[in-house]
């Protein structure tokens, strides 16, 4: 009998190789229903789109008329654009600044959040969280009046203090300044509540365990809370990473850009050439560049911090 049985299912399954695809799909046509519209809305509003960028990024197109293929013409143009390189450079350092201020400053209010004995531990939670899912345009707008040159909130306390009015606005460091703020009040709320969940995955005997032993609040915190949250504060560095590299909607409402391109980044500059300029190719271009260029600085990060998780 089982002689049998093996000796017919190798025949089973070459009958079943030998079906045509279509058959296949004939056969299965159910479960592939429902999962076509996932496959529908990806092709539509994802594949399509990039696929028709990398194909305009090869081509010079003002949007009207026939296209004109240009090779890597545009990728150099952006490459050796001076406007370009200095958005490169603001960018990097919004993500040098950002980024460890941010895991920084969110560890330690989760830390403050997950004390047990918090008063209205629950409504601090919500104030944290609620930058975030306000509209970035709304809280930029905010900002805006807050630092505004002339009658912003932050110059009126200033010059109630005896202080000479600064203009936010208007400076080149101080314009960055405004933009870190600004970023920060608007992600830090997510970068809470991921370190708050991995804070509150540590199991409490650890810490009774230490604490029976003798050790102090300080050697809690950096010989057991952050040996323990490194996959979390990687997860957050990735996160965080990706978004200051795509950084557009904070210094296009505050600054457009300036003043004299100091706030200036790469994707501000990627709309400035494909909307303001009509320079689409340019824009594909400098998009894809912008695409490896946060391909290569993760894969630098997952590199190191996976090194200093061991």
């Amino acid at each position: 009998m089982a002689g049998i049985q093996s000796s017919t299912a190798p025949s089973a399954f070459a009958g079943a190789r030998s079906r045509p695809w279509w058959r296949e799909l004939w056969r299965y046509r159910q479960e592939y229903l429902f999962i076509a519209p996932f496959f529908i809305i990806f092709g539509c509003f994802h594949l399509f789109p990039l696929g028709w960028a990398l194909f305009l990024s090869f081509n010079r197109w003002s949007g009207f008329g026939p296209m004109q293929f240009v090779g890597l013409d545009n990728y150099r143009a952006v490459l050796a654009e001076q406007q370009v390189r200095l958005a490169l450079l603001n960018t990097l350092i919004f993500t040098a600044v950002l980024v460890p201020t941010g895991v920084l400053l969110s560890l330690a209010f989760a830390n403050l959040l997950n004390i047990r004995d918090l008063a209205w531990r629950g409504l601090f939670r919500t104030i944290y969280f609620l930058p975030f899912v306000t509209s970035t345009v709304i809280v930029a707008i905010v900002f805006q009046m807050v630092f505004d040159n002339s009658y912003g909130w932050a110059n009126d306390i200033l010059h109630t203090a005896g202080i000479p009015p600064v203009k936010w606005l208007s400076s080149p460091v101080w314009a960055k300044v405004v933009i870190v703020l600004l970023a920060h009040w608007q992600g830090l709320g997510y970068n809470i509540l991921i370190m708050l969940g991995g804070l509150q995955s540590i199991e409490r005997e650890i810490y009774d365990a230490a604490e029976i032993d003798g050790a102090s609040k300080g050697r809690l915190f950096w010989s057991i809370t952050v040996p323990l949250m490194r996959p979390v504060m990687l997860f957050v560095t990735i996160v965080g990473t990706i978004g200051v590299l795509n950084m557009f909607i904070q210094p296009y409402i505050l600054t457009s850009g300036g003043p004299q391109n100091a706030t200036l980044t790469m994707t501000l500059r990627l709309y400035q050439l494909a909307f303001a300029s009509t320079r689409y190719g340019d824009g594909a271009a400098l998009g894809f560049v912008i695409g490896a260029l946060v391909v290569v600085v993760t894969m630098l990060q997952l590199r190191f911090l996976r090194a200093w998780r061991q």
